[in-house]
């Protein structure tokens, strides 16, 4: 009988065993401090305490600023006369000018307003329709007109003058 040969096989299982125990400690160690570390607190940070957030790149506020400018050098506008066919291209100025009066002013949501409209406005890839008479913006895919007021109507008028003939004709 072999002593020897028995005690030898039983000395690797042993230590293949210790390994194997050894190898699943550390996994469930790394795996408890990653999912620790990913698991960041909801808890508001106050007094001071330091957060789990990771810290933020410096430049992500001129990161910001140059994708706002890339959005606004983007902006576009074209201008049409309802019983023309002519489209002509607002230069960027003019949209900017335009396209602030739209998103700031107060929309009306009962229905468009009943104006013979005279233009056609698409900026940034909406449909407006525009009374250059009354000063007042339809948008019929939302169902919703916006009335200027007489100094917005100056401003856009002069605007879109230089393209179309205005009014009723």
């Amino acid at each position: 009988m072999n002593v020897s040969g028995f005690g030898a096989s039983n000395n690797v299982g042993i230590r293949m065993k210790k390994l194997l125990a050894l190898f699943w400690v550390l996994t469930c160690m790394l795996s408890l401090v990653a999912c620790d570390k990913a698991t960041g607190s909801r808890e508001p940070v106050t007094g001071g305490a330091v957060s789990d957030m990771p810290e933020v790149d410096k430049n992500v506020s001129g990161e910001t600023e140059q994708t706002q400018e890339a959005i606004v050098e983007s902006i576009s506008g074209t201008i049409t006369r309802i019983d023309e066919d002519n489209i002509y291209d607002l230069n960027e100025e003019e949209v900017k000018i335009i396209a602030e009066i739209i998103e700031n002013g107060t929309w009306n949501t009962e229905g468009t307003a009943e104006c013979a409209n005279d233009c056609k406005l698409i900026i940034n890839e909406r449909t407006y329709y525009y009374h250059s008479e009354c000063g007042t913006f339809n948008d019929k895919e939302n169902n919703q007109n916006l009335p200027v007021t007489t100094k917005e109507k100056e401003s856009i008028n002069v605007i879109l003058a230089h393209y179309i003939t205005l009014g009723s004709e």
